[in-house]
């Protein structure tokens, strides 16, 4: 299980990949994997590329730590 500071260490480390794919936005929340709640990274795309993982992997102290990652399809913000 992840948590929020494992999520945002994750977003940091990952965000110039997530980036790559086409991410135009990039968040952390509160999500469900296998009907547990845990934190994840949120990749937001104009049009959600072929392959996104669905996990993103840090290193902490002797650990790796696993974040979900959920990639949502969302047309960028606009100001009128």
């Amino acid at each position: 299980m992840a948590t929020e500071r494992h999520a945002n260490l994750a977003r940091q480390l990952h965000s110039a990949y997530l980036r790559s794919l086409g991410a135009h936005a990039i968040a952390v929340e509160e999500v469900r994997r296998k009907g547990r709640r845990t934190y994840g990274v949120i990749a937001l795309f104009d049009k959600p590329p072929r392959a996104v993982p669905r996990t993103l992997a840090i290193k902490n102290a002797r650990r790796t730590v696993t974040v979900p990652l959920v990639a949502r399809k969302a047309q960028r913000f606009k100001l009128d």
